[in-house]
Formats: structure tokens, sequence, C-alpha cells
């Protein structure tokens, strides 16, 4: 389509950065969707490697020039992944005039260490424990470290890569040994983000290849709230909660939309949530932010801010609200005030089901054919499935991972209520088994 065809057709131009299929068919379903025209701007495969070796300023130009190839000013650009592409966009609303949160409160979200300098600000006494730790400085490390036990992270994370439950001074030595060999992978390109901030000085000096030491605050729940900033209100529009399994049980086995909390704890932590994005200096965007719940306590406690929508929720906003999220992410960053629909959809209930392995490491023996999930789907009409592995992949070579698993599958499920999710997830498992061969963990 040229130039001149385009500008008949009437379509908003929707440029997505880091566009794979499954999503852009979500949006495609969104009601209204068919007056845009979606445009790939960097491929699923070129922001989330494989390999986990990013360059960021080759993935901003290119991004650049792909923009700059189609004429005239974008009518959005948005983005549904994890960093670079989080950063990539706040750069891209920037460059071309664009509504949105400035890269600087994008960093603030982004940046472990800083975003809790902002939450301090907010909540002086409500902020756990947090140190900047430079893993190449392992002497000074230990003196800077908050009693055992902690969480160690880097500053920038990435689906809890590198992050690591330390309870003593050898778990201690192990984990910065870990984070000296990959670090870099994400601290170097989100160093080369940091740079193109016009200001930090909050944070001087602590980059990218940092990592920080939090207190633990975790408790029984874990939940998230989707929601944006519209002209300085913090609006928020679905709870999801976050089930999680494992030794320490850090690694999520199921998010479930809406959440089944109390509407009092819904109703605290949007107050928190409105004071951060103030604190930040947020607005005109998207984010989700993660909280820690103990019913018994009644404490609440922030865990993190993303300054996007989550992917992994958009099938189930689809499910049971009627359209994927990234609604709220075209209309923000077209200008307008987004109108998402509220439990329009068919099913009362959605799951986003992670299929883990524990094992140390492994070979993958055999994952489900195209038939087979076809079939369950003629069964299963509320059910799609993304098998994350292929035959003979060694689990240890798969990057984008926690510290304590490998996610074999995601399997998203709709249904009339939670009994019924996990009686069909259960069906799933039978009928769609991945076999993994057990080895002695990688060296």
């Amino acid at each position: 389509m040229n130039d001149e065809t385009q500008a008949s057709s009437g379509k908003k131009k929707i440029f997505v950065v880091g566009a794979d299929d499954y999503n852009l068919s979500l949006i495609e379903k969104i009601p209204g969707s068919e007056n845009w025209e979606l445009i790939r701007t960097l491929e699923y495969s070129d922001v989330q490697p494989a390999s986990g070796r990013i360059d960021f300023d080759e993935l901003y130009e290119h991004a650049r020039s792909i923009i700059d190839a189609h004429g005239g000013k974008p009518d959005a650009i948005i983005g549904y992944l994890d960093f670079p592409v989080t950063s990539l966009v706040s750069l891209l609303r920037r460059d071309y005039a664009m509504p949105g949160a400035s890269p600087e409160a994008v960093a603030k979200c982004e940046h472990k260490y800083w975003a809790r300098l902002k939450e301090k600000e907010a909540f002086p006494d409500g902020t756990p424990e947090v140190r900047a730790i430079n893993p190449f400085d392992p002497e000074n490390a230990k003196k800077e470290a908050p009693d055992y036990p902690f969480w160690l992270k880097p500053v920038k994370g990435h689906s809890s890569v590198l992050g690591f439950l330390v309870e003593d001074e050898e778990e201690f030595d192990e984990a910065l040994h870990a984070c000296r060999q990959k670090i870099h992978l994400i601290g170097e390109p989100f160093n080369a983000f940091l740079d193109k901030l016009e200001d930090r000085s909050e944070i001087d000096g602590i980059d990218g290849n940092f990592a920080v030491a939090e207190q633990l605050i975790s408790a029984k729940r874990q939940f998230t709230l989707e929601g944006y900033v519209w002209q300085g209100e913090t609006r928020i529009y679905g709870a999801v909660e976050s089930l999680r399994e494992g030794e320490h049980a850090s690694s999520f086995s199921r998010y479930q939309y809406p959440a089944d909390l109390p509407e009092e704890v819904i109703e605290r932590a949007t107050e928190i949530t409105g004071k951060m994005m103030t604190a930040i200096g947020y607005d005109g965007s998207p984010f989700n932010v993660e909280f820690f719940y103990d019913p018994e306590s009644g404490d609440l406690h922030l865990l993190e801010i993303n300054a996007r929508i989550s992917k992994s929720h958009s099938p189930l906003f689809h499910m049971v609200d009627g359209a994927a999220h990234q609604k709220v992410a075209i209309e923000l960053s077209m200008g307008l005030e987004p109108d998402m629909p509220h439990r329009e959809g068919k099913d009362a209930i959605a799951g986003k089901f992670m299929l883990r392995s524990f094992e140390a490491d492994g070979i993958v023996k055999r994952v489900p054919s195209s038939e087979e999930i076809a079939e369950l789907k003629r069964i299963l009409p509320d059910f799609d499935a993304n098998v994350l592995v292929e035959k003979d992949q060694r689990l240890s070579d798969m990057f984008f991972q926690d510290s304590y698993s490998y996610e074999l599958a995601d399997i998203f499920l709709g249904g009339d209520d939670k009994d019924m999710l996990e009686d069909a997830y259960n069906r799933i498992l039978a009928s769609l088994p991945i076999y993994i061969q057990p080895l002695p963990e990688k060296v």
C-alpha cells in the first residue's frame, strides 16, 4: 500500500514495537480495530532474541527507520513487552512529539533502585530496605548488603533472570558470581537507554550493571493492578491474581482474572499506586503494578512497577472484558481517553497457566504437535496454547527464565469459575505431555 492509498483509506497508523502474530491477532479482535493499520516495528525475535544479546542503539535506529519509511507522523506507537521495548517506545514517542510518559518517568519505573527511591519519597515509613550492590566489587557488596535473608536482583530485571533468594554468605557469593557472568546482557543495553535521558542525577553511578538487595516482603497472595494515568489521574481497570509455585514460591504458575480479593485491598492498592505514579511524574501511558498481600496481617507491599501493559494478561482481558488491553495503550498513544469495556466477554474468569520444569537441566524429548493442540481447541473452545520449547532443546540454553525453573508452555483458558479452569487444565496436561530427560546442572 503506497502513501496515497494509506491516506485515502483513512486508517490510523499504529506502530507496534516487538510485534508477534498472536498479539496482533488479539488487537485485530478489538472493536474498532478495522480503523487501524497495524505496522510491525521490529519483530518479537529482534527484541527478545534467544541468545539474550541486545544491541539497543541498533534496535532504536531500526525502529526509527521503519517509522520514517511510512511517511508522516505516526498516529500511535505501542509495545507490550519488557525491556528493551518499553524503553524504546518512550524514546520514539519523544522523538515524534507524541503523547505518553517521558523516558525519565519510564526509567524511574524500570530501574529498581530508582523506583524504590521514589517510593521512599511517597511512603517514608512503608518502603522496604534496599541497597545498591555492585557485583563486580564483592568485598564492598558484602559490606553494603542488608542482613540475611534478602532478594538479590539486577536493577533492570527481565523475566526474573538473575533473581536470587540469598540466605547466607555462600549463596551471596554464588549469586554475585552469576550476576558477574550475565548481568551485562541486559545491563549494557539498559545503560544505552539511560544515556539518552535528560536527567538521571538521582541515581548517578548506579547503572544497569548494578543489582539491588531488598529485604523480604513476599506474602501468601500476589496480584497486579493494570491501569493508566490520564491527565494526572490514575485509573485502574483490572486486578489479576498471580499464583506461585516452586521451592521459594517465586515461579509463577498461573495468572487469573479477575483476582479473587477483597474490594478493600484493591482500593488500598489503587491509592498507593496513585501516589507512586504522581511521585514518578508518570502520565499519558499504561502501567501495571505488582503487590504482595498478607490476608492474615492485612499488610500490603508494592513489589514493582512496569511502564507497560502485560502481554500475559491480554488474552485474559479479551476473554472476560471483551477486548485485549492493547486497546488502552493504543488510545492513550493517540491522545485519547481510553474506553475499556468491562465484563463484556464470554467468560466469567480466565487464566494463563505456565507449565514449568524444576529440573536442574534437561533435554526436551517430546512436545505436543499442532494436530494435538488443534484437537483440544475443538473440544475446549476457550483454550489456546503457546509451546515455548522444541524437541531436542536443552533447557539451560533458554535465556529469559527465572533462577529456579524453566517455562515450557503457556496455556490460556476461560470458563465460568475457578474449578472449571483447573479441571480443563488438568485435562490438557494429560493430553499434551512434554517429556524432559533430566541432566546434571549445566556448568
